[in-house]
């Protein structure tokens, strides 16, 4: 069974089809796809869809000009697969209201589909230390207001939603926001990409930020006896 009842495989896939994934026709018949550079992201993928069906799943790896990384292109063609996510989201129109109902497990799992999709942690190059990374999240979808509503309900908490000017004339206009890492962290999320999950190990290595200064002071003998 998929859909709103399938549990924690479903709820990512149904995050990946919001995000980078989507539903296309080929030779007449639906076909789910991903494209990617990441194999983490196509793996895990693989692995939600084989929850729920026993139809092909492949995989295929081919360069890509003007990048120095490979392109991982997924390919399942169950038709109902393809429909219940059409279906639920209306084409990618919204996030369905149910996922405000599942348990917290199954909602991590679907924020991990979009983060592993549109979510970033990027690099501040003027921050030497390991907090130099930052996260935030970068759609043009029109359901970014639920999905920041989902994020708070569960105790992450996120900077100023931003709209930006699109990236070129007829082109839809981005939304954006930072998310607070240590809420991030707090709340149990994760992203099953690696370079990503790893950015946020290396963040999170030196500490809770409210517990620990990026930068702490030294203590010499002089101020050991002023705290004292």
């Amino acid at each position: 069974m998929i859909g709103q009842s399938a549990g924690k495989s479903y709820a990512y896939l149904l995050g990946v089809y919001l995000g980078d994934g989507c539903v296309t026709t080929h030779q007449g018949y639906p076909v789910f796809r991903l494209n990617t550079i990441d194999i983490e992201f196509a793996e895990a993928t693989k692995a939600a869809l084989r929850e729920y069906t026993e139809r092909p799943i492949s995989i295929h790896t081919h360069e890509v000009k003007k990048s120095s990384k490979p392109n991982h292109s997924l390919r399942c063609g169950d038709p109902d697969i393809c429909r219940v996510l059409s279906e639920d989201t209306e084409r990618k129109a919204k996030i369905p209201a149910y996922v405000f109902d599942w348990s917290l497990e199954n909602k991590l799992a679907f924020v991990a589909g979009l983060m592993d999709s549109e979510g970033f942690v990027a690099a501040n190059s003027s921050n030497p230390t390991n907090r130099r990374f930052y996260m935030g999240f970068k759609s043009c979808d029109i359901w970014v207001p639920d999905f920041v509503r989902l994020l708070e309900s569960i105790g992450v908490r996120i900077g100023k939603v931003q709209t930006e000017p699109p990236r070129k004339p007829g082109y839809k206009a981005p939304t954006r926001f930072t998310i607070k890492m240590q809420s991030w962290i707090d709340a149990g999320c994760y992203f099953n990409i690696r370079r990503k999950q790893g950015r946020v190990e290396a963040w999170s290595s030196i500490g809770p930020y409210e517990a620990r200064a990026a930068r702490p002071r030294r203590l010499t003998s002089e101020t050991t006896r002023q705290t004292a």
